[in-house]
C-alpha cells in the first residue's frame, strides 16, 4: 500500500552531505589552509544547494494530492 511519508534513504543522505560538506567548508575556513577564502564559501553554498534539493526530492510524494487516501466518514473535494 502506498504510504505518504518521505524517503528515509534520501533524508539520511541528506544529513550526511550537510556534515560532511558542513565540515569541509570548516576545513577551508581554517587559516592554515593555504587555499583562497572563497573556497570555504563555495563548498557552503554547493552544499546548502545540495542539501535542498535532496530535500525537497525526499518530501515529492506530498506533492501528488491525487495520491492520498480518502477514508470513509471524510468529505471529499
Amino acid at each position: 500500500m502506498f504510504k505518504l511519508r518521505p524517503y528515509r534513504s534520501l533524508l539520511i543522505f541528506a544529513v550526511l552531505v550537510g556534515i560532511v560538506g558542513g565540515l569541509l567548508s570548516a576545513h577551508f575556513f581554517v587559516e592554515d589552509a593555504h587555499l583562497p577564502e572563497n573556497w570555504g564559501v563555495i563548498t557552503l553554498v554547493f552544499t546548502a544547494v545540495v542539501v535542498i534539493l535532496l530535500l525537497i526530492v525526499a518530501y515529492s510524494r506530498f506533492g501528488f494530492r491525487h495520491l492520498r487516501h480518502h477514508r470513509p466518514g471524510y468529505k471529499r473535494g
